[in-house]
């Protein structure tokens, strides 16, 4: 016991005021945070339909694409899906993406294979019985898919879609790693010329608590709302 040394550490001192002349700083990086997750979950809920569908075809070959999608991108993580697709593509393949666009494609493609199989699971929960009466009314595959399945599976699936929203707002902040200027990375940049990075970081922490908790908080409102109007 007398080999121990304690060392008294004075107390860490918040000082907010550093952050005021950043506020502008801050708020173009949500913008750009919001931006982004829009795209990108527009990006994912098409991709999600499409390799549904495809998932659920006839054939075979359609089958095994859709199904290698969506385990392959479940499976790695999104970081290195960002990295590879804004870093891999340009050395591989010569094409070349903005930090932007390799962020939308990132979070698309693998927000897409999650929303996939929230779309197979709305699908299947329709009851196969709709479509044998309609079949009997004449309709045939591709009617009885757009007009009386995917409206109903869509109703069905619209509180997950919101949540993967909600998930999609605080994942984009990876995209902070690509250089992309959004909250996460003005959090950064504050931190870097300030060098009070707990300042920063718990900031950019409070808006994106904030962000989400009021995306949901008005998805729930705006779902309570169609249900009603149904």
């Amino acid at each position: 016991m007398s080999g121990l040394v304690f060392l008294q550490v004075a107390p860490y001192t918040f000082r907010w005021d550093v952050l005021i002349p950043y506020v502008p700083a801050f708020a173009w990086g949500l913008l750009i945070t919001f931006e982004v997750s829009i795209a990108a979950e527009v990006v994912g809920i098409l991709l999600g339909l499409i390799a549904a569908l495809a998932r659920l075809a006839r054939w075979p070959a359609l089958r095994v694409i859709a199904i290698a999608y969506i385990d392959f991108f479940r499976g790695v993580p999104l970081l290195a899906t960002l990295v590879w697709l804004y870093y891999g593509v340009s050395l591989l393949f010569g094409i070349s993406f903005s930090a932007f666009s390799a962020g939308v494609a990132g979070l698309g493609i693998t927000y897409g294979a999650y929303l996939a199989e929230i779309f197979r699971a709305g699908i299947q929960a329709i009851p196969k019985g709709q479509t044998e009466a309609s079949r009997t009314l004449g309709l045939t595959s591709r009617q009885i898919m757009q007009y009386v399945i995917l409206p109903q599976a869509l109703r069905i699936t619209l509180p997950p879609i919101g949540n993967t929203f909600v998930s999609m707002l605080k994942d984009s902040s990876l995209i902070a790693v690509l250089a992309v200027t959004d909250l996460m990375r003005q959090g950064m940049i504050v931190a870097s010329d300030t060098f009070r990075a707990f300042e920063a970081y718990t900031f950019v922490a409070i808006i994106y608590y904030l962000v989400t908790v009021i995306v949901a908080r008005g998805l729930a409102f705006i779902e309570r709302r169609y249900a009603v109007s149904r």
